[in-house]
């Protein structure tokens, strides 16, 4: 505002100077041409010496002499010699408006001559002396003018001055709200401090930082570049006059302040008085820089908090994944890799010591897997006892494999923790990036490579290939689509039969729940089962399952009386609430107990003395227990006859191998007393051969094939007879 005002001032002056200038131009009349002539160019001379003063906003070093002596010509060439005095004022007001206070002094002691000389110098001295007497008579008007119109300029200079330092300030504060990192700070606080001392002439600062021998130059603006990073004695803080005095000779005023309790100090010279708005301006730029500085410091630990792991302040998933996908996008194939790395051998630490130890165990696998990337990685923590780590600038695959190699070793060396010192290992998984791959699809595969290398055993590291990975990475994409195959419709429930050897007639029929992936076509019931257990989803999918085989048995003929076999994983059998839920569920479906029949995969799960108990349970309740696949497994006839079992559904490879050995393992039935239900039966052959032994049913596509619920309730009455 201040800056505007004195520049349409000046403009102002220089327009009406030029008018008094033209106007004059029709009083010169000597009898000399050539006199004349020198009056005319001056005139434009003076005009043209105020517009170059008006658009330099400075004025020449030579206007003191040259514009007062073509004053004189000018005005000596009048018609009337007095005239000058309106030249005269004419001058020294613009000149008013420019320069240093004593370069304005020394222009208007030569101005105010410019109107003695101009009479003294005109061609025709009659009534000279009359008109030097009167002129005279004019010089205090004039000199009250100039110092008015000085005035005025030094009050519009203030206000130039306080309004440059105010936006500057605002802009400044901006800046530094706007900042993201703490060391943007003195940059942006160092750039302002400059500017205020530029406008604000004979001014200057020091920033001193003490360290050991004295206080370092750090920043300096308005004195001496070569001052900066010199050390300077404590002194300086006492009498920076006698310290700076060679360096800063013009500076004669001096306040130090301490920005920083016994660190940091700033200085501040003057070649007069400090000015106070300058120092309340210094004084408001390191308000400013506090308070900028300790909200940026509460954003970033704001920041850090909420993308850093509490426990080993490694990023997060989220700003692990930002890193991951700025890296995948910016930086060429084969230059990047994923590491991700699950512990070995955790679980047994925090079960043996405690969480308290498992939490330290983390923080120093956190520690060596940082140490491991270097400068070039980026390691995060996605969970658990799951880390991963980003490597950039790679040469190629061989590169990852060292580091990985190199950290699984690291890894499995012993670390001390307060409870014991304890060894873990990792598997780790790596994958490379391609034209093409996304940072999503990096993810998947190193995730992929992390499971074959945790299949092949503790302490391992896989790299993926697409060729060799193939089946692991089927899995993979069947486990994270899954949760989604329910809504999407994709689980749907088939049905197969089996028959009473005696009669001929169908005893029961067993349910099949089957997922029919749009690419990967379809996925068994005993795939899918082992799937929803590792991706958690278990009970939505047995919930799904039940509800779905009870309502399409429910409309069939006599469908209230079928027997159902349903298939279970055995793993189930050791969660606590699982006998529960399943019988709720049951309830709540409106299936009888009594109807239905688990069948169990025979695995180490039915030696486990829980799934034992949770057997009797629901057998306790009515609900049938079937060994599926029996003859394949190792469960020992001890551990058989101590379970409720009611049912053998046996394996259909004794079929076509030697018949003694399928009348043994039918031996098992008859023992046991409990049903035996032959599976696989594909022929006639096979199926008269059981008529032959103590088989009590048989099952399999030449019995009956796998059918819908629709083509199931056409056939129901052979299952009711």
């Amino acid at each position: 505002m201040g800056e505007a005002t004195l520049g349409r001032v000046r403009l102002g002056a220089m327009l009406l100077a030029g008018l008094s200038v033209a106007g004059l131009a029709g009083e010169i009349g000597t009898d000399s041409p050539t006199w004349n002539l020198l009056a005319y160019l001056s005139l434009g001379a003076i005009a043209a010496g105020f517009v170059v003063t008006c658009l330099r906003g400075r004025p020449w070093i030579l206007d003191p002499i040259v514009l007062p002596a073509l004053v004189a010509v000018a005005g000596s060439a009048l018609r009337d010699p007095v005239s000058t005095i309106g030249l005269t004022m004419v001058l020294l007001l613009v000149q008013s408006l420019y320069g240093t206070t004593r370069s304005w002094a020394v222009r208007s002691v030569f101005g105010a001559l410019s109107l003695p000389a101009a009479l003294i110098a005109a061609p025709t001295p009659i009534g000279a002396l009359v008109d030097v007497g009167r002129s005279v008579q004019m010089v205090p008007q004039i000199i009250l003018v100039t110092v008015l119109t000085r005035a005025i300029y030094a009050a519009l200079g203030r206000q130039e001055q306080a309004a440059a330092r105010d936006a500057l300030l605002a802009r400044t504060g901006k800046e530094i709200l706007a900042a993201t990192q703490l060391d943007e700070l003195p940059e942006i606080a160092l750039a302002a401090a400059r500017e205020l001392i530029r406008v604000s002439p004979g001014t200057g600062f020091l920033v001193l930082h003490r360290e050991e021998g004295g206080l370092r130059v750090i920043a300096e603006g308005g004195l001496n570049d070569k001052l900066t990073d010199r050390l300077l004695p404590e002194s300086v803080l006492t009498g920076p006059a006698s310290v700076l005095h060679a360096d800063a000779p013009r500076i004669r005023r001096w306040l130090v302040e301490e920005l920083l309790p016994g660190r940091r100090y700033r200085v501040l010279g003057a070649t007069r008085d400090l000015p106070d708005p300058l120092v309340d301006a210094f004084r408001t730029l390191g308000t400013q820089m506090r308070l900028g500085e300790a909200n940026l410091r509460s954003h970033l630990e704001l920041d850090h908090q909420a993308n850093h792991d509490a426990l080993t302040q490694l990023p997060t998933r989220a700003k692990f994944f930002r890193e991951l996908i700025a890296a995948v996008d910016h930086r060429d194939p084969g230059t990047v890799a994923l590491l991700n790395i699950d512990l070995d051998d955790f679980k047994q630490v925090n079960d043996g010591h405690g969480h308290a130890a498992g939490d330290e165990l983390l923080v120093q696998v956190a520690r060596r897997i940082t140490e491991a990337g270097g400068v070039r990685g980026v390691a995060g923590r996605l969970g658990g006892d799951e880390f991963v780590l980003l490597l950039t600038g790679l040469a190629g695959p061989g590169e990852a494999q060292e580091i990985a190699e190199g950290l699984g070793r690291r890894l499995v060396e012993p670390m001390r923790l307060a409870a014991a010192t304890v060894r873990v290992g990792a598997s780790i998984g790596i994958a490379l990036t391609e034209p093409g791959v996304t940072a999503s699809e990096l993810s998947r595969r190193a995730d992929i490579a992390m499971y074959a290398a945790k299949a092949r055993g503790k302490n391992r590291t896989e790299l993926f290939s697409a060729d060799k990975h193939g089946a692991v990475a089927r899995h993979r994409t069947l486990e994270d689509q899954l949760p989604y195959a329910l809504e999407r419709g994709e689980l749907h429930v088939y049905y197969q039969p089996w028959t009473h050897l005696a009669t001929g007639s169908w005893g029961g029929v067993e349910a099949l729940l089957q997922w029919q992936h749009p690419a990967e076509g379809a996925v068994n019931c005993r795939e899918l089962l082992e799937l929803a257990e590792r991706t958690g989803d278990i009970g939505v999918i047995t919930a799904h399952f039940l509800r779905t085989v009870a309502a399409e048995t429910a409309s069939m003929p006599g469908g209230d009386r079928l027997r159902l076999g349903l298939n279970l994983s055995a793993h189930q059998l050791v969660d606590a609430g699982f006998t529960d839920a399943l019988l709720a569920a049951l309830d709540g479906c409106g299936l009888a107990p009594e109807r239905v029949t688990l069948e169990i995969v025979e695995s180490e799960h039915i030696d486990d003395p829980r799934a034992r108990a949770r057997l009797e349970h629901l057998a306790a309740h009515g609900v049938r227990i079937a060994l599926d696949d029996f003859g394949t497994g190792y469960v020992s006839l001890a551990s058989l006859r101590a379970f409720p079992i009611h049912q053998l559904k046996i394996d259909g490879s004794f079929l076509t191998g030697d018949p003694g050995t399928l009348d043994l393992v039918l031996s098992v039935s008859t023992l046991l007393g409990t049903e035996s239900i032959v599976q696989g039966v594909t022929s006639a052959e096979q199926l008269a051969r059981l008529h032959e032994t103590r088989a009590t049913g048989a099952q399999g596509p030449y019995v009956a094939p796998v059918m819908t619920a629709s083509d199931l309730a056409r056939t129901a009455p052979r299952l009711t007879k």
